[in-house]
């Protein structure tokens, strides 16, 4: 369950963080501090993880992958519905 909680909180930290970066650089600025934070993310998880539950790294790497892709497909979407109307 640790695990999980690790990946859920780190990875959505991670997305919001990718989400700003790439919103920054859409609207024409560079903001360096957000990608150089969100690629720390999963070092940081996976490193807690492995000091406080090791048999759960797998379900904390998981997890994160899992919630950066359904981000990105819902981010991806919600975008995709924007310009249509």
């Amino acid at each position: 369950m640790l695990g999980f909680l690790l990946g859920v909180v780190f990875g959505g930290v991670q997305l919001a963080l990718l989400l700003l970066a790439v919103n920054a650089v859409g609207a024409g600025k560079l903001k360096i501090w957000p990608f150089a934070a969100q690629f720390l993310c999963p070092f940081a998880a996976l490193l807690t993880c492995a000091f406080l539950a090791r048999e759960q790294l797998l379900i904390c790497a998981m997890t994160i992958s899992s919630l950066l892709i359904i981000g990105a497909v819902v981010k991806f979407i919600s975008a995709r519905k924007g310009k249509k109307g």
